[in-house]
């Protein structure tokens, strides 16, 4: 009966739909990847992906970039952010150093509003190398933070450099 059992589930493994998604970033010339729950909907964006919680509470975004193109690309998520009604109150900024996977890097969170109410909002640089990095983009609801917590940490830890070193 064990056998018969660790057979099917074996069976059913190799059939079964994946539960998740790799992107590899950017696109062309990969230097990391990410994975991300397939119950989010994802869309493939210029040099990333976003993505948005089943229940929109949580939207994500990682974008590749040159080290000397960072700037340029967080005020281009900040400007996003601003474009989806998303406010900062700069009185909030937290920021911290870490480590990814053995990469380095840089979060700052701030407490805002959105169309919906109180947000949660974070900007994380994370450098693949010494020129590539990933911006990603945080915004959701305190709720949605909660809610989501370990799919997202999911998503943090899943961040994989592409790059031999």
């Amino acid at each position: 009966m064990k056998k018969l059992s660790l057979a099917l589930l074996l069976a059913l493994a190799l059939v079964a739909p994946a539960f998740a998604k790799t992107f590899n970033l950017p696109d062309e010339g990969s230097f990391a990847s990410i994975t991300i729950p397939d119950s989010w909907k994802s869309k493939e964006i210029d040099k990333g992906v976003e993505s948005q919680s089943s229940d929109s509470e949580v939207y994500f975004a990682v974008e590749a970039t040159d080290a000397k193109g960072v700037d340029k690309t967080i005020e281009d998520a900040i400007d996003f952010l601003k474009e989806q009604g998303v406010t900062i109150d700069p009185k909030t900024v937290k920021q911290s150093e870490g480590k990814i996977n053995g990469m380095d890097g840089v979060d700052i969170t701030w407490s805002g509003k959105d169309k919906e109410g109180d947000a949660i909002i974070a900007l994380t640089i994370l450098a693949v190398t010494p020129n590539k990095v990933l911006l990603m983009t945080y915004w959701g609801s305190p709720a949605g933070t909660k809610n989501h917590a370990k799919e997202i940490g999911d998503i943090l830890n899943s961040t994989k450099s592409l790059v031999m070193k």
